[in-house]
This record gives C-alpha cells, structure tokens and sequence, in this order.
C-alpha cells in the first residue's frame, strides 16, 4: 500500500479553544488512529510552538511547529531554529517603534511585558480558551535574556503593523494577520509552513499526489499549495477557501471526520 501523510493546523482545524473544543471528539481521534493502522503518517503543522493538552493523547508521527521553525519527526529533532540576540533587538525596537505588543516564545520560556494590555488578553481568550494571567512568564528582560524560537506581536491597526512588517521582511521570515486579531508572528530566516511540509515529505520520499492538508487560516495557503490535496474547514478564510480541492465542514461539526469519509471512506470501517 502506498504511504500517505496528512498534514493538521490545530486552531480553527483539530480545536476551537474560543468555542471551549479543546480536543477532537472521540470519532475524530478513532479515524486518525485507523488512517496511521494502514500505514499512513499524521502530522501536526502549526504556527505554535508547543501541543495543547487536548491533543497529547494522539500519538502524531511528526510535528512541524512554530510555522517550520520547529520540526520534530520520530521523536527526532530535524530542524529548531532559535532568533539571535541581534534578531530579538531590533524586533523590540521596531515594536516600541510601532506600539506593538511582543510575546516571545522559548522552548524553555516566554517573555512579555503587556500581558495585560487588553490585545494580549484577547490572544489568551482565541488560542487558550481562557483570560487567566498566565505564571511564570518574564516580564522585565532585555534582549540578550530571551531564548526565543518565536515572536507573535500584536498591533492596534493594519497600518502599524505593515509598517512594522516592511522594516523587518529582507531579515526575517514573518506570517502576516490583516483581519481579525492583526498581529505577526515572527522568526529566523527560513522555512515556511507550506515548505516545512514539503521538506518532510520528500524527506519521507512520499510522492506529492499522497499528501493532505487541513487548515483554516491564511498560513495555510502555501501549505494548500505544495501538498496534493488542500481541504480547508468550513469555518476558513475565504481566502484559503477559494483555492482548496474540497472545503469540508466547521471544526466543531466534524469537519475532519467527514473529509476523512470523502476520501479514504472504503478503507475506513
């Protein structure tokens, strides 16, 4: 048999912590396990840098995180690319220039000094489900005192935060939100999610034809674009909707079982 590898966002595709769906229902998680039984791979690709609760019972083959930057496959680490002193620098000057609102992201750590700027706060309610201060972030630090993979800042406009984009873009790889909560989220130099993706399954020698994506948000459209077949969840962007193969139902109504039943259903019991 043929191996596949399907590729999951988390919020907005496998959780909708805003809805309080902080796992997949039990269906969902039975179709993932049944699809790996036939020796396929599943694999988390998302702009987060660590796996919520609701989803460490499912045993993924692989994890492509904070948007690339961050590749795991096998419990072996294949990529983790951290931001240097100098990166860290001048993305708090462009901020403070800008009035963004950073949060930095370690593997071992997290730095932000708003955490109750009233942004910061909507940012816990949309990916945590939850307004609660969180413990053990850093508060007061300088740049050489973060170890950040990742930086999400956070605008009060569209224009602040493009300024702040075009500053930052030849040094940088940046995944830009221009609806919504408006906000960056911002790494080294490098991949992608969509060319994260693409990597690991050619590193895997898995044909294009073979791969699957599930996604919501305009940080999946390259990923839609370099695997065979892109299916976007009915609570998408329409953006990411008008060029998926097949939009499937929202998150919370079983969107991933009933695109799973469309395309492998006669292998699924």
């Amino acid at each position: 048999m043929i191996m596949k590898i399907a590729f999951f966002d988390i919020d907005g595709t496998l959780i909708n912590a805003q809805n309080g769906m902080m796992s997949p229902d039990d269906e969902t998680k039975d179709i993932l396990k049944q699809f790996q039984q036939q020796g396929n791979k599943i694999v988390i690709a998302s702009a987060r840098g660590a796996i919520p609760e609701g989803l460490k019972d499912i045993l993924f083959d692989g994890y492509v995180l904070c948007d690339g930057h961050y590749i795991i496959y096998n419990n072996e680490i294949l990529v983790d690319e951290v931001l240097t002193t100098p990166e860290i620098q001048k993305q708090m000057e462009v901020y403070q220039k800008y009035q963004g609102r950073p949060m930095f992201y370690g593997h071992h750590g997290e730095w932000c000094d708003c955490l109750d700027d009233e942004l910061v706060i909507k940012h816990r309610v949309m990916f945590q489900g939850t307004d609660q201060r969180p413990e053990n972030v850093v508060e007061r630090y300088e740049a050489q005192d973060v170890d950040a993979i990742s930086c999400c800042v956070l605008f009060e406009t569209v224009e602040q935060m493009w300024k702040a984009y075009h500053e930052l873009e030849n040094d940088m790889t940046i995944v830009a939100y221009d609806h919504g909560l408006i906000r960056m989220d911002v790494y080294h130099k490098g991949f992608k999610k969509g060319t994260a993706c693409k990597y690991l399954y050619q590193k895997l020698g898995i044909d294009q034809k073979d791969t699957y994506a599930f996604g919501d948000g305009v940080n999946d459209m390259e990923m839609f674009e370099l695997v065979g077949h892109g299916i976007a969840m009915g609570n998408a962007v329409d953006r990411l909707k008008n060029i998926a193969e097949f939009v499937t139902d929202y998150v919370d109504c079983a969107g991933i079982d009933k695109a799973f039943y469309k395309y492998f259903g006669k292998d699924l019991s």
